[in-house]
Parts: structure tokens; sequence; C-alpha cells
């Protein structure tokens, strides 16, 4: 497939990232510099030049192309490359857009717009924070068919009841499958006699309910009910998102801005958040805040600010924290410092957009930089799972293939060796990224 990618900032080179191994790409950019680095270390065809000129767009292929990505960071030059790729070839275009405002227009006027698919970066990362949040100890959570099925990722402390058990000994929940183990950055696909050892990244897909039972399992008493106290800090579009995510899951959840026109604002939008004048750089911020109490503090500042801020939270005694990193070279210092949540929104666009270039996967998520991933696929009659049990298809399918859960007519069905899978039926697998084209074969 080729795919056309206009914006080589980060976002556009995460995305170039993950297709050039499986795709045609080309890159259009200003930055003439990026662009022929892309080209040395992906091999995708390099374009210098204005996204919004057709001149540029016909230089990297769009007449050949099955999809255009528009992944600037100014929002209207996203909406002029697509309008222009509408008006030129029957390409699939994507945009990302960072207005709140951009994409309550394109909900209700998209085809006016020119944009098949609209990620709204802000609204898309505070959902995955929130989701994530909302399950103790985890690292990363999605969800598949309508919220049947859920996956999470968590990391096994030296203490975790899991440590030193097999997976059949550690097979106590109906609704749940050990789909894959994350061990020094490598990908394993667990059988029964598979031990856990500490530091492992565990990825298990079930029902939501028993993912909920199996997290609690793992870090009892870390559960984020709605009585707790969460303390939001900065007003912006991200925090303001994570307030009324965690309002209509019936939390009421504190939320710290020092623009005090802006608190005024948030007071009227958010009726169950407690808004507060604050300033986070102030020496008595924590005290007068009493984050001490708090039992989640969320950080949406810029990076070094939510950074120090969560190390001081941990200090004086906040339970967990979460922070959104924009900076992808400081994720490993927040989880080496200990914050318990981190989310990246360069990763979850790019994880969003690639999702939408995976015609044999109806949803993805991906794990682990890119080492593995979870799809969601519908079975159809030329998949080698049509009417055959797992295990009779067992040697037709990848060695990094785990199906993690099956759904029919609306009911999870736990997959073991026996189960047959119709056509139909919505397969929720772990995939090690490696086995992804014989996935895409065989499904």
């Amino acid at each position: 497939m080729r795919v056309v990618i206009v914006g080589a900032g980060d976002v556009g080179t995460y995305i170039a990232e993950d297709l050039a191994e499986s795709h045609e790409i080309a890159v259009v950019d200003t930055d003439g510099e990026r662009v022929a680095e892309l080209e040395s270390t992906l091999g995708v065809t390099a374009i210098e030049g204005d996204g919004r000129s057709l001149d540029a767009l016909e230089a990297a292929g769009i007449d050949e192309a099955e999809i255009v990505i528009a992944s600037t960071d100014d929002d209207a030059v996203n909406v002029m490359v697509c309008g222009a790729v509408r008006n030129s070839t029957d390409a699939y275009t994507i945009a990302r857009a960072k207005s709140a405002d951009l994409y309550e227009t394109w909900e209700t006027f998209d085809d006016a717009l020119g944009i098949d698919l609209l990620l709204p970066v802000d609204r898309l990362t505070a959902a995955a924070l929130v989701r994530t949040v909302a399950l103790p100890g985890a690292l990363a959570v999605s969800t598949f068919v309508d919220g049947e099925v859920e996956m999470a990722e968590f990391e096994l402390a030296a203490d975790a009841d899991l440590v030193g058990k097999s997976v059949a000994e550690a097979d106590e929940f109906p609704s749940l499958t050990f789909a894959g183990v994350i061990r020094d950055g490598t990908v394993h696909i667990p059988s029964g006699e598979t031990v856990f050892a500490a530091d492992d990244r565990v990825v298990v897909i079930g029902s939501p309910s028993s993912v909920r039972r199996f997290a609690r399992r793992l870090t009892p008493g870390a559960s984020l009910d709605p009585d707790d106290d969460v303390v939001i800090v900065g007003g912006g579009t991200v925090g303001t998102r994570i307030a009324r995510l965690l309002e209509q899951g019936g939390y009421t959840p504190r939320l710290v801005e020092h623009d005090p026109e802006r608190v005024a604002v948030l007071d009227e939008e958010l009726p169950e958040t407690t808004v507060i004048e604050g300033d986070v750089t102030t020496a008595g911020f924590l005290t007068e805040a009493s984050i001490d109490e708090a039992d989640l503090l969320v950080g949406t500042l810029d990076d070094e600010t939510n950074y120090v801020l969560a190390l001081l939270a941990k200090n004086v005694g906040a339970g967990h924290t979460a922070a959104v990193v924009n900076d992808s070279e400081y994720v490993d210092l927040f989880e080496a410092a200990g914050v318990d949540v981190t989310v990246e929104p360069r990763a979850v666009v790019a994880n969003e957009t690639t999702r939408a270039t995976q015609d044999y996967a109806d949803e993805a998520a991906t794990l682990e930089r890119d080492s593995a991933e979870v799809l969601e696929i519908t079975v159809d009659g030329d998949s080698v799972l049509a009417g055959e049990s797992i295990v009779d298809v067992a040697h037709d399918l990848p060695d990094g293939f785990v199906v993690g859960a099956v759904v029919r007519d609306g009911s999870l069905k736990t997959p073991r060796g026996g189960t047959v899978v119709q056509v139909g039926d919505h397969v929720v697998a772990f995939v090690d990224t490696d086995a992804l084209d014989e996935v895409a074969a065989a499904l």
C-alpha cells in the first residue's frame, strides 16, 4: 500500500517508522534535512516541499496513494492538505488536530473538510490516561469489541504474587488469557509452563471484570474508586478533558489552575469538579492543595514541571502519580522515578493513525515501543481460523500469535485449544510485531 505522510515532525516520523517495513511510504516536509534523514534511515521517498502544494503532493505520488496522512503541527495546514487530496484523488485521508473546536466541526460537517478520519490529540490523550489510571497498576489499557474485551499490560514487582509461579498456576480467572510476556524487551508467547519473573511485563486479555480482578490481585488496595481524591494539575485542554471524563465515571476530582480567568470558566464547565486557583511553582503549593491526601495526582503541564511535581507528590505521600509526557525521550526518566502512569500524546496519535492503515484489523493497540500489538479481527470465510478449532490451525498461525478472546453475538468466549472459531466472530489477539505480515496473510 502506498501511504503519503505530510509532516516529518515527531508524530510523522513515528508513523513512518511504524509503516516503513510493510508499506511504500513517501514523506513530505518543508525541512529538507529531516526528510533526507528519513530517506536514508527508513528507505522512504523524501519530498522537500509544502504539503499544501499540489505539485509537492503529486511528486509524493498521491495519484497512487491509498492513504494520505496530514500530520503537521498546524491544524489549518492539515485541513488544507486533506482538502487538496480529496479534490484530486480517492485516497483515504487522516488528519491530526489540536483544536477541540475543529474536531466538533468535523463531527458535524465531515464531508465538507475532506477528512475521512480526524484524530484529536488532546481527546485521545485524555482518554488513554483515564483508561489506564482507572485500572490499578496498569501501564497500558485498551478496549475492543465495543468494550466487551479489555487488554492491559502490567509490570511485575519483585514481591508480586505472580513472581515464581507458572502460567498454569496463575490461571485462576475464567475470562482471562495470559497473552504475552515481555522480558528484557523481548516478546515471549507464554505456555502453561512459563514462570513469571520480577520486572516481566505481562499482557492479559479478557472481560473488563476479570482484568480488574487480576489488577487488584497484583496490587491489593490500589484500586481507584469514585470516592478517591484525584487531583489534576493544569486546566488546559487535556486537563479539562480528563476532569470531564472522570466526572462521567462518577468521580469528583479537584483541578488546580493558576489563571484566575480560566478558573472561572472551568468552574462553570465542570460542575462535579472542585476548581482551585493555585500555582504549582510556589513553595507552599503541596500543603495548600493537600497533595499528601491525594490518591492520585495527574500532571498535564510541561514535562519538566510534571516530573518535579510527581516526585514531590510521591515524597509527601500521594498514593499514585500520572503524567502527560510530550517528549518521548523523557518517558524512561519518568518511569525510573516511579511515576505510575505516563501517556505520550505523540504515541497515542501515531498508534491510532497506524491502526487505520491495517486493513486486516478492526482495532489495534501497540505495546512496549512497537514490539507487540493487540488486534481485533472480524473473521471472514477466507481466514484460516474460520470453522476450525484453535488447536487444529495452530500450525497455520505465526509463532508470535495468541488468541486472547473470542466474541460471538455479543458474548465473550475465553479461548481454549478446542474452541471453534466461526465466521463473523470477533477475535482479539496478541501478536509479536515481527509476525504481523504473516498474520495479515493468514487472516
